[in-house]
């Protein structure tokens, strides 16, 4: 017999206790008489206290002791021969270079483990990561393994294993096993675990890079870079929008890269690249989504006499990428002469050389290089007219003791001053205006609402930017997974979801509209070199071997069940005999 929890062997203490409480005991029996006054004062008084009496072994008194001796056991864990509960703990290598027949291999090894365990053993498989996941368990019965063991598709870039190897540690509690399933060599930091490298070096070709750009003429291209890791000397590429064919060429390799530049026809939407079948199909494709324009709204407050004296018609009828609005609330940047109350994601910017009087600068101008706002601006032979109250904020542009222009952060937004009286001087005639403008709405653009990039890599986020506008049909948004799954957003100004498969994505509003979508594609030129992979095993230093005397963890189920059901029946028996004492 072996116990799993020795300790509650103390409990045996319970039954001298029971023997004491019988000894010393004194309960005096119930007589009914006519009168009391027929009995001497003397035999009315009892001694006081508790003495020391003859033990009755009376069938309470065994029933309690039994009680006692039986429940001890049921704390201990008894296990009368049992056969010892193994825990398997698999681990296995997400990297995505297991599709190339490394993770087919991996569920057929693991599938052989599992029938050569008993019912009652126990599972927990985990996969690699950043932050190693539990994909099932802990501690599951081996029939539920399979079918999520069939769901598992490895898609990660190159990682560390180490720490889903600590952990598996950690779930395998001692004597437990560990067995890490993977297509390359036994990492470092795999010291006692058992490592099954279940890969076959194979050729493969990858896409590295794909980029979709406007050209000059307007056109849209695509650019396509390849590489080939070994006896690999052309492959077949085929570009196509849906069930549309683009494009179909097969490109040869010089040497270990190869490049394609092809020309899309004007409105193409999401097109999908595709390469020869080899080794590694997950590098062989790639979808492209056009990425959005991102056009800056533009709220113009100034008075029409002030817009004409800036040159603002002219200005940003030289600029492109941006649209009149009227609503302040709606805009991302705004132009007045006097400060208002920006809204979240807003730049305002106010034009205004306060009141007072007036004061010329030649220059030499401060300007400060880095910020965003100045970049390429100069001021070279300006005469900059301007008043004598420096604007609140942070100084950007000064001249002797004087503020020019300023950036300050309000509560919500942030506000551009530009201490400027256009009646004068030559600034707006310099060719330094129209860029300030341009660097304006350059740095307004990443505070428009939409996908922040609409192709990203596994690994990356999918990142969205919100209005957070009262009753805005992106209040609530979710992403839409290749498959239909959708997962909520959750953030502030912008939301994100970190992609883990290729496909196409969409972002969905509360009404189920259309917000934006992302294209996904793989990249990790180390995961697609398939060179490196081998087949091989390597065992653990030290073997736990289960047995008698290992301390492993015993199935004692059934044999805690039998005593609990001892105990009850040992309860309702003493109860049983008591009451018809009391009846008696």
């Amino acid at each position: 017999m072996t116990f799993s929890a020795p300790l509650g062997l103390l409990a045996l203490l319970g039954v001298p206790a029971v023997v004491i409480l019988h000894l010393y005991r004194r309960r005096l029996r119930e007589r009914r008489v006519a009168a009391v006054f027929l009995f001497a004062g003397q035999r009315l008084v009892t001694d006081a206290g508790r003495t020391r009496t003859r033990l009755l072994r009376t069938p309470s008194f065994w029933f309690e002791c039994l009680i006692a001796l039986f429940l001890a056991l049921w704390l201990s864990g008894p296990s009368f021969g049992g056969v010892a509960a193994r825990h398997v703990v698999f681990v296995l290598d997400d990297s995505a270079s297991m599709m190339a027949g490394g993770a087919a291999r991996a569920r057929d090894a693991v599938s052989r483990r599992l029938g050569e365990l008993a019912s009652q053993d126990r599972v927990t498989v985990l996969r690699t990561g950043a932050r190693p996941e539990v994909l099932i368990g802990p501690r599951a019965l081996p029939s539920e393994v399979a079918p999520a063991l069939a769901l598992w598709q490895p898609s990660r870039p190159r990682h560390d294993p180490s720490p889903a190897l600590d952990l598996g540690r950690e779930l395998a509690a001692g004597p437990g096993e560990v067995v890490f399933l993977t297509d390359e060599p036994a990492p470092f930091g795999s010291e006692g675990i058992e490592v099954l490298a279940l890969g076959e070096a194979a050729p493969n070709v990858a896409i590295l890079t794909a980029q979709r750009f406007r050209g000059d003429g307007g056109e849209e291209r695509l650019r396509v870079r390849l590489a080939r890791f070994g006896a690999i000397f052309s492959t077949l590429v085929t570009v196509s929008e849906g069930a549309v064919e683009l494009l179909r060429q097969t490109v040869g390799f010089d040497g270990d890269h190869a490049d394609l530049v092809a020309t899309l026809p004007a409105g193409t939407g999401a097109i999908r690249l595709q390469l020869a079948d080899d080794a590694l199909s997950i590098d062989n494709e790639a979808w492209l989504v056009p990425e959005s324009e991102r056009v800056v709204r533009v709220c113009d407050l100034l008075p029409d006499e002030t817009r004409q004296r800036l040159a603002l018609p002219r200005v940003f009828g030289a600029l492109s990428g941006y649209a009149i609005d009227p609503d302040p609330l709606t805009a991302q940047l705004l132009l007045t002469v006097t400060p208002g109350h920006p809204l979240v994601g807003q730049t305002e910017v106010v034009i205004d050389a306060g009141e007072g009087e007036r004061d010329g600068w030649r220059g030499p101008f401060v300007v400060d290089r880095g910020s965003a706002w100045l970049a390429g601006v100069h001021l070279h032979g300006v005469v900059w007219l301007a008043g004598r109250q420096d604007p609140p904020g942070r100084v950007l542009v000064a001249v002797g003791n004087r503020a020019l222009l300023t950036e300050e952060y309000v509560q919500s937004g942030r506000r551009l001053w530009v201490n400027l009286d256009p009646t004068a001087g030559n600034v707006m005639r310099s060719p330094d205006w129209p860029l300030l403008f341009a660097n304006l709405l350059e740095q307004s653009r990443d505070e428009v609402p939409g996908p922040v990039h609409g192709n990203v890599v596994i690994g990356d986020e999918a990142r969205y930017r919100r209005t957070l506008l009262a009753g805005s049909d992106d209040a609530e948004v979710w992403l839409e997974d290749p498959d239909g799954g959708r997962v909520p957003g959750r953030g502030g100004r912008v939301v994100g979801w970190v992609v883990d498969r290729p496909g196409l994505y969409r972002v969905v509003s509360k009404s189920d509209r259309e917000l934006g979508r992302y294209a996904v594609r793989f990249h990790d030129p180390d995961e697609s070199d398939l060179r490196g992979l081998v087949t091989a095993t390597a065992s653990p230093v030290a073997h736990a071997d289960s047995g008698e005397g290992d301390g492993s963890l015993r199935d004692n189920t059934i044999e805690r069940r039998l005593i609990g059901l001892l105990l009850l029946a040992l309860a309702i028996a003493d109860w049983w005999v008591l009451a018809g004492r009391r009846r008696g």
